[in-house]
């Protein structure tokens, strides 16, 4: 399924409350992703992580500065691993390439 973010509140423990346009709410820990690698390394900061947040034009994912981006479609199996098992046959962290989507390409 293609989902879109409606909504999407950014917290300084590195977590994201999203509402995606059918109108589910959940919050996504993204602590464990952004942990991870040097590319992440700004994000670490809460105060950045919070401030720098925003929805992307289309609805498709979050960005945050320096291309870094998460698919809403990511972010949705990230929190609701069932959904990803229904559609995918895998776990949602497995779903979208074995962790969260992330693209951090030019």
């Amino acid at each position: 399924m293609l989902y879109k973010i409606e909504n999407a509140i950014a917290h300084a423990n590195h977590t994201v409350t999203v509402t995606w346009s059918d109108g589910v709410t959940a919050a996504v820990d993204l602590s464990p992703v952004i942990a991870k690698g040097i590319v992440f390394a700004a994000m670490q900061e809460p105060a950045y992580f919070v401030t720098n947040m925003r929805i992307a034009t289309d609805r498709l994912g979050l960005e945050w500065p320096n291309r870094i981006d998460f698919s809403a479609d990511g972010l949705r199996f990230r929190a609701f691993p069932q959904e990803a098992e229904a559609e995918f046959g895998v776990h949602g962290d497995r779903a979208v390439g074995g962790s969260l989507e992330v693209s951090n390409s030019p």
